[in-house]
């Protein structure tokens, strides 16, 4: 099973999805496009792995061929109970055989998220000699996730906040409504070790709607 051609969410589903719908801008406001670059040059070096993504950049396209499947060799997948359920629906597998187990049955660390994606020889075990995910439909919200990643900065101390779920909920919801942001500054990141940065430029819609589906699948339950 090889990957699907991963393309960047559209603005129209944003409506959909949004818990902010009701404010939800098409575009983004050219102050906030501004507050996040110049946060994002304040906070840069610190994050050598990533490169903040804008309007404008090249928008992902999952090309396995071109890296190896680098992903799936070079992390750890931490799960939590939600997707191994939604794993074991999606692929009809019991848990102990897609999750690190021992004496058939998984491995739970006293975590959020407490599951570890199984792996084999140096890779993700669900990676097929295609370098596809041999269960695509139910793999784990860090999956979906990457190569992107969003921050959240204190504006004041430009220090990296990530348990105050109410401001971060704040920051996006100040983000759509095209208001100046309160407390904290959303960035979308991109991991820069992923070649598959190959398509149209991102534009200002669909960059909106890359950071709603960002936000949605780093905080599920927000």
């Amino acid at each position: 099973m090889s990957f699907p051609q991963w393309q960047c969410p559209g603005a129209k589903p944003l409506a959909a999805r949004s818990p902010y719908a009701y404010h939800a801008r098409v575009t983004p406001s050219p102050q906030a496009i501004q507050t996040i670059s110049t946060a994002w040059e304040t906070i840069r070096e610190r994050y050598g792995a990533y490169t903040i993504a804008l309007p404008g950049v090249p928008t992902f396209h999952c090309q396995p061929h071109l890296c190896d499947a680098h992903c799936c060799r070079a992390f750890t997948v931490n799960l939590g109970d939600a997707e191994v359920q939604r794993m074991r629906a999606a692929s009809g597998l019991a848990p102990a055989r897609f999750l690190e187990s021992e004496h058939g049955e998984p491995i739970a660390l006293p975590l959020a998220q407490p599951y570890i994606l199984a792996r084999r020889d140096n890779h993700c075990a669900l990676l097929d000699a295609s370098l596809g995910c041999g269960q695509y439909e139910g793999r784990p919200n860090a999956c979906r996730l990457y190569p992107h990643f969003l921050l959240f900065f204190d504006s004041t101390t430009a220090r990296p906040v990530h348990g105050d779920i109410a401001a971060i909920q704040r920051a996006i919801g100040d983000l759509h409504a095209g208001n100046p942001f309160e407390h904290l500054v959303p960035v979308l990141v991109r991991h820069v070790e992923c070649p598959g940065f190959t398509g149209a430029p991102m534009t200002e819609a669909d960059w909106l709607a890359l950071v709603d589906e960002t936000f949605s699948l780093q905080f599920p339950a927000a």
